[in-house]
């Protein structure tokens, strides 16, 4: 979806839109301007950079690419982003191999802000660092989005970095959105069974509340993406599926009486057990 989403792939179906203008048939010559426009943060920082460049080469190039600096405005410009991310100055100079997996990760965000786009798309960019960086680089992100004010899309399955990064969240199952929401509303009422087993399998701080809690153990085999099952996808793992599941794709529909979302759109669900009014069954219960 990521890749889809800043044109890397051309989906098979659907549309991409950014800022109003739909870019998903667009050809490679009416795209190249608007390139600057998103970026992608890949999940691997280690394979995602040229390991013959060195740091501040890697940040200068989208800026040479897309010809918005030269010369001494381009040098200060470099020198500039690599503090505005955590950096010393002094490892711009450095290559890839002679940085840590955070500071790798911190060049990419780097290198994908150095154009000022207005959709960062950030896949799993924490994935592949130790626990004690993945807070330091969401902490970053965060503050970098308030100050540059750019819209990011956040791919993760990492719950705690959703509940902490996201203001609203879109849930995929087999490829397919079963629910999007503001963020606290779907950690708080959950209405798909799956998100409901999947809230549940995380744990929490308190030892007591861990052991009391409702757990939602899903049974089965996850089916492949290229050959999903008929109607809903999730009904072959799901404890309450009945004979229209099997069947019938569910729609993704809103839900009346429930909070919008920022900018368009209520509250949404793909299920046919939530009824329009919100009302949804629960799956933990016997």
């Amino acid at each position: 979806m990521g890749r889809c989403a800043v044109r890397l792939d051309r989906p098979t179906a659907g549309s991409v839109t950014i800022n109003g203008r739909e870019v998903t048939r667009l050809s490679r010559r009416a795209l190249r301007p608007l390139r600057k426009d998103f970026h992608l943060v890949f999940q691997d920082p280690s394979s995602s950079l040229d390991p013959r460049m060195t740091v501040g080469a890697i940040v200068a190039q989208p800026l040479r690419l897309h010809r918005l600096a030269s010369g001494d405005a381009l040098r200060d410009r470099v020198a500039a982003l690599p503090a505005q991310v955590g950096l010393r100055p002094e490892l711009a100079r450095r290559r890839p191999h002679e940085l840590s997996g955070g500071q790798r990760q911190r060049v990419s965000i780097a290198r994908a802000l150095s154009v000022d786009p207005q959709l960062l798309v950030a896949d799993e960019p924490t994935s592949a660092l130790d626990v004690s960086v993945q807070a330091s680089v969401l902490n970053l992100l965060a503050d970098l989005q308030r100050e540059r004010r750019f819209g990011c899309l956040f791919i993760t399955h990492d719950l705690a970095a959703v509940e902490y990064l996201a203001d609203r969240i879109a849930v995929m199952y087999l490829g397919q959105l079963v629910e999007q929401a503001p963020a606290a509303e779907l950690f708080a009422d959950p209405k798909h069974p799956y998100i409901q087993a999947l809230l549940s399998a995380a744990p929490v701080p308190d030892p007591d509340a861990q052991r009391s809690r409702a757990r939602i153990v899903l049974s089965g085999e996850l089916p492949s993406p290229l050959d999903p099952p008929p109607g809903c996808r999730f009904h072959t793992r799901c404890p309450l599926a009945v004979d229209r599941c099997r069947t019938e794709p569910p729609a993704l529909r809103g839900l009346r009486g429930l909070r919008g979302l920022a900018g368009g759109g209520g509250r949404q669900v793909s299920c046919h057990l939530v009824a329009d009014d919100g009302t949804a069954p629960d799956a933990s219960a016997p």
